[in-house]
């Protein structure tokens, strides 16, 4: 990872929270299997949890008090929606999408903790990104054809 301060990681991080809040509301929105629609929903939830654990940090070195995203999550989300209006949409199509999300989230929330972090700040990101490996485990099953397991 290129240096990065600690705002600059945490920033990031708490944009990557609120894209995949939206993104896991806007696929709860496409679905039309109920235990999917939950799934996303809590999924939701726990982003928005995420982002606001994050803030605390990020105001102590001075951040600013809300952040509104990325670009790129923006356009994860839009491609989330054109696939469900894609005839013969399927349930399927959206968590492939939403799992590739979580592949995304996943890869920066390790370059983020192989950079030089204090310990409290490390400690929220683990635990959060062990609840991103078990949400990216559900989506993964759900894809396979199994009935979703907490």
């Amino acid at each position: 990872m290129a240096e990065r301060s600690e705002r600059d990681v945490l920033h990031h991080l708490i944009d990557l929270c609120r894209d995949g809040e939206r993104g896991f509301c806007a696929a709860a929105d496409h679905v039309s299997n109920p235990a999917l629609k939950a799934l996303f929903t809590d999924l939701a939830t726990q982003r928005k949890r995420f982002a606001e654990a994050l803030m605390p940090h990020l105001q102590r070195l001075g951040g600013p008090p809300d952040a509104d995203g990325t670009s790129a999550g923006r356009l994860h989300r839009q491609w989330m929606l054109l696939k469900g209006l894609v005839p013969g949409h399927h349930d399927n199509r959206v968590v492939a999408e939403a799992e590739r999300g979580e592949h995304a989230a996943l890869d920066a929330y390790e370059e983020a903790l192989n950079g030089m972090l204090p310990p409290t700040v490390v400690e929220v990101i683990e635990a959060q990104r062990d609840a991103i490996v078990k949400a990216t485990d559900r989506l993964h099953t759900f894809e396979m054809g199994y009935s979703i397991v907490d």
